[in-house]
């Protein structure tokens, strides 16, 4: 149990090292400054082309590097800019004819959390600037949609869901980009044509960023970076942090999809699947990233860019856009193994993503079915992890009991046959056989007592980065997910931790090296545990009392066998119950 808990101190204090909590000078503001910065520096000047300009072959050389933009003029009649709004029933699209693509969505079920929220809903994108930029790469140049200023029609598609046309006339070319947005969502069908023009790519820009809703702020912008998925791998995920300005990395065909993220929300452009499965039909032929600038003493990238390059397939392209929160239910939903784009764990990813996916159902279950606070739903989680290890934790607990039993008599052959090694050890092989054990019986023990462990480090990631428990108060706490401010919950677990060892010490022979650890550790989880969520420091205190119960019944049984066995010195046995 020690050596568990150790464990469990270590790689808290591991994270707490690599990414230390304070409070960030300048906040939003300097994120958006810098991703102002960005914008203004992805486009190129334009220039013309170069003659007899080549498209460069798919998985080659980057094609959304491979020519120059160049600043196209529209033969079409004049047509006013307009921002037009799409209600769905979780979200709020805007969208505008200047490039046809969404400015940004607001979130209706997410409030702003930020100190000073420039709004009061939590809105995706960042001011000034488009959330998608389309630019179409043909033969001999380069056109970039955001300078054309369609013409945009809204009607009505199946099951009542908004549909946004915009269609504009580009020398002898046609382009038409259609929105269909999904009624009850954060989804929208996106799909386009461009006529006249023969082996072309579409190149679609991300955001560079996304504007910080949350109470910390910097906390939330050391979580941005763009996840992509590609083919059958698992999704990849680069934070802006480790591009470093003006860095490019380049993930090949095939990509199902690429997004961006931060601690709780996420954009991501998907390619369409196939009918009938999960296959993607018109892949994206590559992902180009691209790290963004810093100024001054900024330590955290805000800003970055990310292009995603779809070869038109006679003269079509097709995605779709999500634009709202990180709820499992509805990436799920998205299919296309979306509800991975948040990888939790960091390094410990691979190892502890399948305990997340199940942690999150189970809680996000008993959160449907019983109609109460997460809160609370973690008090019922921690008690029922405890009531179904309790059978393990039982015979861990009376292994170790027939282990001090043994004790005395493996410290007497040892000394009988200290120069025999053979003897030695046919003589304790003996032993462990009398008393129906073996040699591996102390490590077999112990093994259940580690179980907890993939579950404690999960709930450590889980409740810092899944949004179902953002913002979510219990009794004095505005926040499960941030520290308890008023220490409350740290200081009653090392309380809980301190009994929970001392119970558990009861009528063990005497060892001064576990009694100063029985003292020293409740302390240093103490410590440990006081700048971590309080919903984690809950849930171990709930582990903690649920577990003095059986602590005291193995304790008495320990008194007794013990007993019994000091009072039948003879027999060397101790009969234990099973």
């Amino acid at each position: 149990m020690l050596v568990a808990l150790a464990l469990t101190a270590l790689v808290i204090i591991v994270f707490q090292m690599a990414f230390p909590v304070k409070t960030p000078p300048g906040g939003a503001a300097r994120a958006d400054s810098l991703a102002a910065a960005a914008t203004a520096s992805r486009a190129p000047a334009p220039a013309p082309a170069p003659a007899g300009a080549t498209l460069p072959a798919a998985g080659g050389k980057s094609p959304a590097a491979s020519g120059p933009t160049t600043g196209v003029a529209a033969v079409q009649p004049a047509v006013a800019a307009e921002t037009t709004e799409v209600r769905t029933a979780h979200a709020i699209f805007r969208m505008t004819n200047v490039g046809a693509a969404p400015l940004g969505v607001a979130m209706l079920d997410y409030k702003n959390l930020h100190p000073a929220p420039p709004t009061p809903l939590v809105a995706l994108g960042l001011p000034g600037a488009p959330m998608l930029r389309y630019r179409i790469l043909a033969p001999h140049d380069t056109i970039d949609l955001s300078a054309i200023t369609f013409r945009g029609t809204r009607s009505t598609g199946p099951n009542n869901s908004p549909v946004l046309t915009y269609q504009a006339a580009v020398r002898d070319a046609q382009i038409t980009i259609k929105y269909a947005f999904d009624p009850d969502g954060y989804l929208a069908h996106v799909t386009g044509s461009v006529s006249g023009i023969s082996g072309a790519y579409l190149l679609a820009d991300l955001p560079d960023g996304l504007r910080s809703g949350e109470a910390d702020t910097l906390d939330d912008q050391r979580a941005l970076a763009y996840v992509v998925k590609r083919g059958h791998d698992d999704p990849q995920a680069t934070l802006f942090d480790k591009l470093k300005p003006g860095e490019t990395k380049i993930a090949p065909a095939p990509v199902d999809w690429v997004a961006v993220k931060s601690k709780y929300f996420v954009v991501g452009i998907l390619a369409p699947a196939g009918p009938g499965d999960s296959v993607a039909r018109q892949p994206f032929a590559e992902v180009d990233l691209l790290g963004g600038p810093r100024t001054g003493d900024a330590k955290t990238a805000t800003v970055a860019a990310a292009t995603a390059v779809q070869p038109l397939k006679d003269g079509t392209f097709a995605f779709d856009l999500y634009a709202g929160p990180q709820e499992w239910s509805r990436l799920h939903a998205v299919d296309r193994n979306f509800e991975d784009v948040n990888p939790y764990g960091g390094f410990f990813h691979v190892v502890l993503q399948p305990f997340v996916t199940i942690i999150v159902q189970v809680l996000i279950w008993l959160r449907a079915h019983l109609q109460i606070g997460y809160g609370w739903i973690i008090i019922i989680f921690g008690i029922g992890v405890r009531l179904l290890l309790w059978p393990l934790n039982q015979r861990a607990m009376r292994s170790n009991i027939k282990m001090q039993v043994l004790q005395p008599e493996l410290q007497a052959v040892q000394t009988r046959y200290k120069n025999d090694p053979a003897k030695l050890q046919d003589a304790m092989m003996k032993v462990y056989k009398d008393h129906g054990m073996s040699p591996f019986s102390p490590i077999a023990g112990c093994l259940p007592l580690l179980i907890p462990m993939p579950i404690l480090f999960t709930l450590f990631f889980v409740l810092r980065n899944t949004i179902e428990f953002r913002g979510v108060p219990f009794l004095w706490l505005h926040d499960i997910t941030l520290q308890d401010p008023l220490y409350i919950l740290p200081l009653f677990m090392g309380a809980t931790s301190y009994l929970v060892s001392w119970i558990g010490m009861r009528n063990t022979p005497p060892n001064p090296q576990t009694k100063m650890m029985s003292y020293m550790f409740p302390f240093m989880m103490t410590f440990f545990f006081l700048k971590v969520s309080a919903g984690l420091n809950l849930y171990y205190a709930v582990q903690n009392l649920a577990t003095l119960p059986q602590q005291w019944l193995l304790a008495r049984e320990r008194a007794k066998t013990l007993g019994s066995n000091a009072a039948s010195p003879s027999t060397g046995k101790a009969v234990v119950s099973s």
